[in-house]
């Protein structure tokens, strides 16, 4: 009898010992997985608010370079739109407004302050038939203070049957419209 009752005395403790054991590695695995899913949560927020930081209208002045040595070849304007949910859209003055069609494209935040851009426009003869496309690619570099830019760009020039006819390669300095 007395083997019996130190037994349930010693399976008990045994019990509450386990439990407590258990108990606190249960507590500590859901403290991580807190921490984990707030920095998650923080994570994603910045992220977030990096991505917004692009949003809105820019001014841009491109300089189309020579893609083998970088020597500036011409100076142009051009205005893109950067939308909630990374669409954008670009107008350019590096061609005739008839030669043409506006441009859109697709933008995403990369980190710290860079994106990359991906946009295409249609291209026309002169006399109004269609004569390709231009696809062009940039990485962006948005300054501290989220009020302009700088990107490095090549673009490809398509002809009817989407046949790469050109390669380009520019520089652009972008500042907020406000």
């Amino acid at each position: 009898m007395k083997n019996t009752i130190l037994k349930t005395i010693g399976m008990t403790a045994l019990v509450i010992l386990m439990l407590t054991v258990f108990t606190q590695i249960s507590v500590l695995a859901q403290a991580d997985t807190v921490n984990e899913e707030k920095t998650e949560q923080e994570d994603a927020s910045a992220r977030r608010e990096n991505t917004r930081k692009l949003e809105g209208v820019w001014n841009i002045s491109v300089t189309g370079r020579n893609c083998q040595t970088g020597a500036a070849i011409r100076t142009f304007f051009a205005m893109h739109t950067y939308m909630r949910g990374g669409t954008m859209s670009d107008f350019g003055t590096g061609t005739a407004p008839n030669l043409r069609s506006p441009g859109m494209g697709i933008w995403s935040y990369q980190s710290r302050g860079r994106y990359t851009t991906a946009f295409e426009f249609f291209r026309y003869n002169a006399d109004g038939t269609f004569a390709g496309k231009q696809i062009s690619r940039a990485q962006l570099q948005l300054s501290e203070d989220g009020n302009s830019y700088t990107t490095v760009s090549t673009a490809q020039v398509l002809d009817v049957n989407g046949n790469v006819i050109q390669n380009n390669c520019s520089t652009a300095a972008a500042t907020r419209f406000e």
